[in-house]
């Protein structure tokens, strides 16, 4: 039985670009809890969220198996079942693993099931690739920063959040100015990338922050033709230079 994992590296990028980035910004703070603390709630909780990303997989499945299957109706049953088995595996696995930061943070957090609800919504739909389903998406995978700077200070930052989630959202916007090379999007881009220094400087959040979002402003001015692999390797250097200029510049 072949095991269904989320094969969008990006998102496991963003995920892990996330998780790090608060990770080391947790760590930079004089409120940590205890090592041994918040270390194995850490772990668990990264565990416990990798788990729940990949119950993507199965529940995609499940949805587009509305549609007839050509090899009748028994083979889209079975199919069904697997479906099923893998999505509650990794559902519950993920919750169980998460106990440990629930017992704590569910009150903080219960809100933000409402953009599981959303996302679910736009998949249901068959519009997980419109603009609005992604930066939902996005807004997920984000939410790996809060939650392990809650593991790690016990604090709630909605600040650092908001940092991660916009400038990751800039990449959501890049890939379609790649894809349509439109002057509308080019421009969007442009004015995101100012919104954003707006944005960090009422935040109180460092601007440099957003250093390498000088990138997309680039890329949009001057559109070159490169292989989408070289695109990939752009966007993780700028995470990299995100997570370390976040460990140290974070307050």
């Amino acid at each position: 039985m072949k095991v269904p994992i989320v094969k969008e590296y990006g998102s496991w990028a963003v995920f892990g670009s996330s998780f790090l980035a608060a990770l080391f910004a947790g760590l930079m703070t004089s409120s940590w809890k205890s090592g041994q603390e918040f270390s194995g709630t850490t772990f668990m909780t990264f565990l416990g969220m990798t788990f729940l990303i990949n119950a993507k997989v199965p529940f995609a499945s499940l949805l587009r198996s509305k549609i007839k299957s050509a090899s009748g109706e028994s083979e889209k049953e079975n199919r069904n079942k697997e479906h099923i088995f893998w999505f509650l595996i990794f559902v519950l696995s993920g919750l169980i693993l998460l106990i440990p930061f629930l017992i704590d943070g569910f009150r903080y957090f219960m809100a933000f099931s409402l953009l599981v609800i959303t996302y679910s919504i736009f998949m249901s739909k068959g519009k997980e690739h419109h603009l609005l389903a992604e930066i939902n998406g996005f807004a997920l995978l984000t939410l790996a920063a809060p939650i392990t700077y809650f593991t790690v200070t016990g604090d709630l930052s909605m600040r650092l959040y908001a940092a991660v989630l916009i400038f990751f959202v800039a990449g959501v916007i890049k890939v379609r100015v790649r894809i349509r090379k439109t002057s509308a999007y080019r421009t969007v881009m442009i004015c995101y990338c100012a919104a954003s220094v707006i944005v960090f400087h009422v935040l109180d959040i460092s601007i440099i922050l957003l250093m390498p979002l000088f990138e997309n402003i680039v890329s949009s001015i001057w559109i070159r033709d490169i292989k989408l692999k070289t695109v990939g390797d752009i966007e993780l250097a700028k995470a990299v230079i995100f997570i370390i200029l976040t460990g140290f510049l974070w307050k």
